[in-house]
């Protein structure tokens, strides 16, 4: 799953990509095929997402515009959408910029720069959504044609579905 989130990230408009391991981490990076990310590992992943976003944004290069915070649970998201999220923040500069699908919010989500600090804040299994709502930040609309934005990976079911997915994409290709 992870393979293809990266995969996916490297075919879009994404300047630079971070992936953040956490348990097993040495075992990952010898069995994923990680292409041009940069990887980091977050020691304290026991303390939930919001560390991995903390360790994540920390090594980001210090230029960066923007974060795009895409899930590996979360391999069907289209190159497309990724750019979609990229466009729509190119033209509205908005703090915060999300795919929708069929009126559902979905990931991944992309935050400007001056939330940064914000993100790093985020603690436990919390995810960003929370925070956006907590803050009350304006949410950039994207419009998307995609389920991938709304299906994540949690049972084995999800999985076979993903990968007969993931199988028809490659095919194609």
């Amino acid at each position: 799953m992870l393979e293809a989130v990266v995969r996916t990230l490297s075919e879009s408009r994404i300047d630079e990509i971070v992936v953040v391991l956490g348990h097993n981490s040495e075992l990952v990076r010898r069995k994923v095929v990680l292409g041009r990310a940069r990887v980091v590992t977050n020691k304290d992943y026991d303390k939930g997402l919001g560390s991995s976003i903390k360790v994540g944004i920390e090594s980001l290069h210090s230029d960066s515009k923007a974060v795009v915070l895409a899930l590996a649970d979360q391999p069907l998201v289209s190159v497309a959408t990724i750019n979609a999220l990229v466009l729509g923040y190119l033209e509205t500069g908005g703090p915060v910029v999300a795919p929708y699908f069929r009126g559902r919010r979905g990931n991944p989500l992309l935050f400007d720069h001056k939330l940064f600090p914000y993100l790093k804040k985020i603690q436990g299994d919390r995810g960003a959504k929370m925070v956006i709502k907590e803050l009350g930040w304006k949410v950039v609309r994207v419009n998307v044609k995609d389920p991938g934005v709304i299906q994540d990976i949690d049972v084995e079911e999800d999985y076979d579905r993903a990968l007969a997915e993931l199988s028809e994409d490659i095919s194609e290709h």
